[in-house]
């Protein structure tokens, strides 16, 4: 028994792991992968021993600070402004040219967008550079909606109530509608849905005026005056276009017409001038 035991041809312990390792699919893929690794190290020591890895090296550099200098050295051709009307174009060309010589580059696209829409009068704007040195930039710029008196100064809005430009005086602004009022800027959309009731009478009004924080008195040009409801705006609306259609013999002695109680309007007429004054116009007449 014991002489059998000693030449026992069963492997050892050690032996029969390997084996069995040798049967597990992640160890071949391990002993490939550190096969294909001795490779790649033993074809790179024979391809690349005559090769000077400091002049590759140099090499890229070079190549990729020539890149870089071509992306922030742009000269600039030729300036295109799509969108914009003057002098919103002059003005757009100025800030290019400006930026041209601030260190101009293809990689500052975006902060040149950035400061283009800084500018009141823009709404939105697109820049794109081509290989040739032109530059492109196409807008979308604010609409002038309405004129806003504030603090002696003609202020120029569009209909989100954005400040495009500030005059000091009227003049050249009359096709737009003129508002006063505290906080009328802040209700520019409300005031072009009211412009767009009234209609073809919009052309007879002097200025909408913005009353309380909460309501609209619209002055004409024939010194009438409507003042309209906080509520029930449209009816109010509608008692204002029957006035409007009446003669203007009808209007002429009127001074306001308060609708803030719809239901019961109240007309205001022009105070008779006295006996004494229409005699002495008479005698001044009569010569």
């Amino acid at each position: 028994m014991e002489f059998l035991k000693f030449n026992d041809p069963a492997p050892s312990r050690l032996a029969y792991k390997i084996n069995r390792l040798l049967y597990r699919f992640w160890f071949k893929l391990l002993l490939m992968i550190v096969f294909i690794a001795l490779s790649v190290l033993l074809a790179k020591k024979v391809i690349y021993q005559n090769v000077d890895l400091n002049a590759e090296i140099r090499f890229l550099t070079e190549e990729s600070s020539s890149l870089y200098k071509g992306l922030t050295e742009l000269s600039i051709s030729k300036i295109s402004v799509k969108g914009a009307r003057e002098p919103l174009k002059k003005e757009i060309i100025i800030l290019v040219q400006n930026a041209a010589t601030e260190g101009f580059s293809a990689l500052k696209a975006q902060a040149l967008r950035e400061k283009i829409q800084e500018i009141n009068k823009v709404a939105k704007a697109f820049v794109k550079f081509s290989t040739d040195g032109s530059v492109i930039v196409e807008v979308i710029q604010r609409k002038e909606a309405a004129v806003f008196f504030n603090n002696h100064l003609y202020e120029v809005l569009d209909s989100n109530g954005v400040i495009l430009s500030i005059k000091q005086h009227y003049q050249g602004l009359s096709s737009l509608p003129l508002l006063v009022g505290k906080d009328g800027q802040k209700n520019i959309n409300e005031l072009l849905s009211l412009i767009n009731e009234i209609g073809s009478f919009q052309s007879e009004v002097l200025y909408y005026e913005w009353v309380g924080e909460r309501r609209w008195n619209i002055h004409m040009k024939n010194d009438l005056v409507f003042k309209l409801p906080e509520n029930n705006l449209n009816k109010g609306l509608e008692v204002m276009r029957m006035f409007l259609n009446e003669t203007d013999t009808l209007l002429k002695p009127i001074v306001s017409v308060d609708l803030r109680n719809i239901d019961k309007p109240i007309i205001k007429l022009r105070e008779a001038p006295p006996e004494q004054h229409i005699s002495k116009k008479a005698e001044r007449l009569a010569g």
